[in-house]
């Protein structure tokens, strides 16, 4: 986030005073955790804050709680096939309701949010689609390289990954509408991927330790024919690039 940014401070838990807050950035208070300063609204005080607890404050909102915020974008993103060329500015929405409807389904085609480019609106993926999928972007040239807790409400059963992938050329990474609706500047390709199996959906299974990025409830169910292909994209991810983050941020 730039210096001058206005935004809102949320999801905070040892703070959680300050939720709700208004203030702008000042720059970067601590880049290797991910922190910028933000100096409040209601006093001088300047706050060191994980970009990951602040929300872009946004010029519209309406009583569904979707919002709208301006931003500058590449005039191309990262070559994959569900992506063709974007346009130089375009409007991100953040849309309250789409996340609900989305935390909301248990059908297992509903397990990884995206963003088409080429439709211009939200989709899902299965487990095998969110495999093929991933071996594409690492086939055009992508890899992951951010991947951090979500939740949706107090439940501990609604937690969720998001799984960011970047071009190794900055200029073909643009802003993501996941990552945005998830309360995160990204310049890149997102998922929103549900923390249920792979393989039989079970709720709140364990992450794979080898990328990060996919779930999978028992050795059974790694074996299985979705585990099976998943070991293909797993051997392709580096976890040592992959930024990660211990605090869980609430979404809604």
């Amino acid at each position: 986030m730039k210096a001058g940014t206005r935004v809102r401070i949320k999801g905070l838990v040892s703070a959680s005073h300050h939720n709700g807050k208004t203030g702008t950035i000042t720059g970067t208070s601590a880049p290797a955790e991910g922190r910028v300063g933000v100096k409040l609204d209601d006093d001088a005080r300047v706050l060191a804050i994980k970009i990951g607890n602040l929300e872009i404050l946004a010029s519209q909102s309406n009583s569904t709680g979707s919002s709208d915020s301006r931003s500058t974008a590449p005039s191309s993103c990262a070559s994959n096939s569900n992506s063709t060329s974007m346009p130089k500015e375009r409007t991100l929405r953040r849309d309250n309701a789409l996340l609900r409807e989305f935390d909301g389904s248990p059908d297992p085609n509903v397990l990884a949010l995206y963003y088409h480019y080429a439709d211009r609106a939200f989709d899902c993926f299965n487990a095998a689609e969110y495999n093929t999928q991933m071996m594409r972007y690492y086939d055009h040239g992508l890899s992951v390289r951010l991947v951090i807790p979500r939740r949706i409400g107090s439940s501990e059963s609604n937690l969720y990954l998001l799984v960011g992938l970047q071009h190794a050329d900055s200029d073909k990474n643009t802003l993501c509408e996941v990552a945005f609706n998830c309360g995160r500047s990204f310049a890149g390709i997102s998922m929103l991927v549900k923390r249920r199996c792979f393989a039989c959906s079970r709720p709140r299974s364990a992450v794979c330790k080898s990328c990060l990025c996919a779930c999978f409830c028992s050795e059974a169910c790694e074996s299985s024919d979705v585990g099976k292909d998943h070991r293909k994209l797993c051997e392709l991810i580096d976890t040592s690039s992959i930024v990660t983050e211990d605090e869980c941020v609430q979404l809604l």
